[in-house]
This record gives C-alpha cells, structure tokens and sequence, in this order.
C-alpha cells in the first residue's frame, strides 16, 4: 500500500510538472508536436505506397500465349498444370476465337483481320499470382517455358522489378529521415528539461534531505516527459484526422484522387496509436537523457 501511495504521488507530480513548467512545458510539447508531425508524413507516405503496391499485387496478371500448334488436349493440360500449382491464385483461358472477337471492335483492327483473310491470335491463358508468391514469378514463367506448346510467358517483369525497387528506395529513404529527425528532436527535448530540472534543483535537494529514494526524486520527471510526449502525440493525432477527412473530401470532390480515404480505417487507427507510442518514448528518453547530467546525477 505504502509503495502505491508512493507511486501515486510520482504520478501526480509529475502531471502537476507539466503545469508549473509552463513556458517550457508548452516547448517541449511543440517540438514534440512538430516531430511527429514531420514522421506522420513519412509513416504515412510508406502506408500509402504499401496500400498501393498491395492493390497493384491483386491486380497483377501473367499472359500465358500458347503456339499455333497447340491444340484442345494442350490447353486443357496446362489450364490443369497452372490450378493445381500452389503459386497460382485464378487461370482463365482465352481462346483465340475470343480474344479475336475482342481486338475487332477496334475498326482499324477489324480491317486489318479482314485483310489478313484469317485469325493471327493463338490461345492463352490469364494467370493470377497469389499475393505471397509475386516474387516467384520467374520461376512459374521458366517452368511454363518448359512446356513446348507455350510461345511465350508476359509479365512486365521490367516494369515490376523497377516499380518495386523503387518503393523499397522510397521506403528506406524515408526510414532514415525520419531517424534523423527523431534524434534531433530528441536532443532538443532533453536539453529543454534540463532547465527545466535547473529550475527545480532545490525541489530536488529538499526530497534528498527528506530521504526520499531514488525513484522518488526522478520519477516525477519522468512521468513529467511522458505526460508532455503523450500530449503532443494527442495533438498531432486531432490534427491529422482532421487534416484526413478535410483533404480527403476536398481531393475526392475536385480531383477525384481518393488516396487517403483508399487506405482502411485501421490503417489509420494504426497510424494513429504508433505516433503515441513514439511521442511517449520521446518524452520518456528525453528526461532520462536530461535527468544524466552531471550536476543532477550528483543531486540524485
């Protein structure tokens, strides 16, 4: 009961901090703000293109063309060969009945066909990877190359691989950005409650001379930097929703871009709960980091 009360008093004290700190509190908090701020836009710029890749996977086709040659038997034996293999999620054939049918509604098409006096298309197949299995693209497409009635195998393997590596790049550019700016926002928070701490070093002899322990005396300003950190992260949480559902209508109405109201809500409610959890961890390491100077390690 004793140790409760104890930590009901840090607790308290340190909330009661945030307010007495006044100017500085309200420093600490802006800089906090404006840190997450800053990584909402990288977090939310790697969602984004996540959410976006992962729509592009589902969307993602392989051409099977099969030979002038291949006859019934060989479509239904590779139709057969691609459903059962575990890295294909759906197969449609395309006859080249259909497909021709497909290319005349275009009339420049159609007249060429008729000049030609017969069908230059040959079946195929239109195979859709499993969301899991996109990277073993290349190897379905040599194990279909295998087969002596596929022409050939069309992925945009090219475009793919650039469009992908170029995410990554994004992503870990992103990362790194978002390092620096947590570190620098870090050093500034600490250095803030360092004088902060100055202008209570006598509150902290008098719990010394009390003989109060150690977690006592440091406690309060820890909890001081995460209640600032836990502000900041609310703040820019009221911000960003708002920022979401105005900018969202407005690029929906005007531009028809429907990026951010595309992502689903616990995209953001994720979003949302790790910027807490960052902001916490900034004002928490920001008072540890304030509370190692020397002249306040000598007063604790």
């Amino acid at each position: 009961m004793n140790f409760i009360l104890r930590l009901g008093y840090v607790i308290q004290e340190g909330f009661r901090q945030v307010i007495r700190a006044g100017g500085l509190s309200v420093a600490v908090i802006t800089i906090v703000t404006a840190t997450l701020l800053q990584l909402s836009l990288f977090l939310g710029v790697t969602r984004v293109l996540d959410h976006a890749f992962a729509s592009a996977n589902q969307k993602f086709e392989m051409a099977v063309f099969l030979s002038a040659s291949a006859t019934s038997e060989d479509d239904a034996r590779i139709e057969d060969f691609l459903t059962h293999d575990g890295r294909v999620d759906s197969v449609q054939l395309i006859t080249k009945e259909a497909a021709l049918e497909e290319f005349r509604k275009d009339p420049s098409v159609d007249q060429m066909v008729k000049a030609l006096g017969e069908n230059p298309l040959t079946d195929s197949f239109t195979v859709t990877l499993k969301n899991e299995s996109m990277d073993q693209a290349d190897s379905l497409a040599a194990d279909l190359k295998k087969d002596p009635q596929v022409d050939d195998v069309s992925y945009g393997k090219g475009e793919w691989e650039t469009v992908s590596n170029l995410i990554r790049v994004i992503r870990w550019t992103g990362f790194l950005m978002a390092g620096l700016v947590f570190v620098t926002a870090l050093f500034i928070v600490a250095n803030t409650l360092t004088l902060a701490l100055w202008a209570r070093r006598e509150d902290i002899l008098s719990m010394e001379r009390l003989g109060a322990p150690m977690w006592m005396r440091w406690g309060p300003y820890l909890c001081e930097g995460i209640f600032q950190g836990l502000i900041g992260s609310i703040i820019v949480t009221v911000i960003l929703e708002a920022v979401r559902r105005a900018a969202g209508q407005a690029l929906q109405k005007y531009g028809g871009f429907d990026i951010l109201n595309a992502l689903p809500a616990q995209e953001w409610i994720g979003l949302y709960l790790r910027l807490m959890v960052i902001g916490i961890v900034l004002g928490i390491l920001g008072a540890f980091w304030a509370l190692q100077k020397k002249w306040i390690k000598e007063r604790l």
